[in-house]
């Protein structure tokens, strides 16, 4: 019985943050009027459509309507890095149906529509748009479980060096990778970085600057994060104290799992120095 609850306890361990998080599948469906929307959030996909969203959700294919791309001059990117807004800014956007279609701009080079969904969980990434970037998945490209109507499924991710809205500019920031769509969807992880309202009569989003968020995380977000990495970690520092005698083969196999929580704290805590994230906050 000892073995057992102690093959748990190592085990545990061992698979602790390993589990990729689960994002929302984009739901697709058309409007009375032939228009084809996107959406993470099954409850704005009309009732009556719903069933047939969720079948559908993990088809290949895009719609029909063409997108446009364009690109722009490189420009010098700041010496700073996460969230840059120093004013309250206004920025137009165009009806389509419910939703809200803007032009955004990626890694200073390429202008490309996208849909606005502030409660979508980040920022879904169409295929084209990201060969556009010299963005490729291949075998080391690190993916994402992606929560499905028939179940999860594995999705590349790729980190943009920055994603700016009418001069409201994010860097860092991570996109899954949805081959089914040709317009991108711009979520949470970017808009939680400001203060933000929708005018929906002018059709305007106003966004603000936001002391209280980093990379679109409060602090209890990046306190989270941190936890996640340091409490496993201290419980391998003390499981594997040198007074504790342990078999040679799980000692090797528990240091090995202690270096890999230690690079990945060291590479959170870079990613927080990125986005200007408060001490207090990593604790």
């Amino acid at each position: 019985m000892r073995d057992a609850r102690r093959a748990a306890w190592i085990a545990a361990l061992l698979t602790a943050v390993v589990s990729p998080p689960l994002r929302a599948e984009i739901y697709q469906w058309t409007d009375p009027e032939g228009r084809v929307h996107f959406t993470e959030s099954l409850d704005r996909v009309p009732p009556a459509q719903r069933a047939a969203a969720m079948r559908d959700a993990r088809k290949e294919g895009a719609p029909d309507s063409p997108v446009q791309t364009f690109s722009a001059p490189a420009a010098s990117p700041s010496a700073s890095r996460g969230a840059h807004l120093a004013r309250e800014l206004r920025i137009p956007f165009q009806r389509e149906g419910s939703l809200m279609r803007v032009t955004v701009r990626l890694n200073d080079v390429l202008n490309a529509p996208f849909y606005v969904d502030t409660g979508a969980s980040g920022i879904a990434l169409p295929t084209q748009i990201a060969e556009r970037l010299g963005l490729h998945a291949g075998p080391e490209t690190p993916q994402v479980r992606v929560s499905t109507a028939n179940g999860p499924v594995l999705r590349p991710v790729f980190r943009l060096d920055s994603v700016e809205l009418g001069g409201a500019r994010v860097e860092g920031l991570e996109a899954t990778l949805n081959p089914t769509m040709e317009v991108g969807l711009l979520g949470g992880t970017f808009f939680n970085n400001f203060v933000y309202r929708v005018d929906a009569a002018e059709s305007v989003i106003t966004l603000a600057p936001n002391e209280q968020m980093r990379g679109g995380l409060d602090a209890s977000g990046w306190r989270a994060r941190f936890r996640e990495l340091s409490d496993p970690l201290a419980r391998l520092d003390a499981h594997l104290a040198p007074e504790n005698a342990l078999p040679g083969s799980e000692r090797e196999l528990l240091e090995r799992r202690r270096a890999e929580l230690r690079a990945a704290l060291d590479a959170l805590e870079l990613e927080a120095n990125r986005k200007g994230v408060p001490q207090a906050w990593r604790q």
